[in-house]
């Protein structure tokens, strides 16, 4: 849990039950955050690989990704702060979004033309 003097920001990891994830826009207590999968079975087209070293940081091991499809944490200022990734992966974190939801917006204006 974060002390209430300290305001969450983009580049924050919050763990999330067993999860990690990083934090890519804060709006008061609620967060947008990516999760960090270690080893992922799939690949999605939104995964950014992390780099080894930042991963080592946060504790885990192994090949990690980031699965750009940020999801909403309720609370998040009530979450447990385990680190911070460098300021260069947040900023790629918040373009590989940035890319899917433009890839979405894509797909949903065809599917949308489909049914016409």
């Amino acid at each position: 849990m974060l002390p209430q003097s300290v305001r969450l920001e983009k580049g924050d990891v919050l763990r999330v039950n067993d999860a990690r994830f990083i934090v890519v826009a804060a709006n008061g207590d609620d967060a947008a955050g990516c999760i960090i999968l270690a080893d992922p079975e799939n690949r999605h087209r939104s995964d950014m690989p992390l780099h080894w070293a930042q991963a080592f940081r946060l504790g885990i091991r192994g090949e990690c990704v980031v699965r750009c499809a940020p999801q909403m944490i309720r609370m998040a200022d009530r979450q447990e702060r385990v680190g911070k990734v460098a300021l260069v992966v947040a900023d790629q974190v918040a373009s590989f979004v940035a890319r899917e939801m433009q890839i979405q917006a894509r797909e949903d204006g065809w599917r949308g033309d489909q049914e016409r």
